[in-house]
């Protein structure tokens, strides 16, 4: 039975990269017949509504997303007002979530 597995991952193995192999030829010649396509990728912000942009804001810097980042006071902010609502649900007597 163990052999049988393993013939047949073989055979998987080979199937696929037969299958990558002739993937790659088509997008050689889908490269071949649209050249601008080479150069502008399928990132995060590329947009499928419309084929001609991007996706990206007219003049925006291409490249990674800007990460905001927040002051450790905005943070303690954040984590008092979160523990005060909790104390807030727990004097009430709404403590926990319902479970089904």
């Amino acid at each position: 039975m163990a052999k049988q597995t393993a013939d047949l991952r073989r055979y998987a193995v080979i199937g696929a990269e037969q299958r990558l192999l002739e993937i790659s030829a088509e997008a050689a010649s889908i490269y071949r017949s649209f050249p601008e396509l080479r150069n502008r990728g399928r990132g995060a912000g590329t947009s499928l509504a419309n084929p001609m942009t991007d996706g990206r804001r007219k003049g925006a810097v291409p490249g990674r997303r800007r990460r905001r980042r927040m002051s450790a006071e905005a943070r303690k902010r954040i984590s008092d007002a979160q523990k005060a609502r909790w104390a807030k649900q727990k004097a009430q007597g709404g403590g926990g979530t319902k479970k089904k």
